[in-house]
């Protein structure tokens, strides 16, 4: 199936486009199955920006949205996010400021 996706302007530093579509077998169809394989697609300089430093934990302040359903990296780690074909992730990270 394919999913088109958006990295934010943090992602710049990574080897991958940001903005491109990527195909996914039907196991791999999840929010945490798409960020593996991205790590697969964008090497070692795009998993700190994905997942807590030697584990499999997707970052707090990582914000996905699928199409326009906002998750964080916390809500993903309590459950599986299902993927379908023609969905849009976007990929952020909550900003705060004062």
């Amino acid at each position: 199936m394919r999913i088109d996706v958006e990295l934010s302007s943090v992602f710049e530093a990574v080897r991958l486009p940001l903005r491109f579509s990527v195909e996914l077998k039907e196991h791999e169809a999840t929010v945490t199955g798409l960020l593996h394989r991205l790590c697969e697609m964008g090497g070692d300089s795009i998993k700190p920006f994905l997942f807590e430093e030697g584990t499999e934990s997707v970052l707090s302040g990582l914000m996905v949205m699928v199409n326009d359903r906002v998750l964080t990296g916390t809500s993903l780690n309590q459950g599986v996010v299902e993927l379908h074909e023609k969905d849009r992730v976007n990929l952020m990270y909550f900003i705060s400021g004062g």
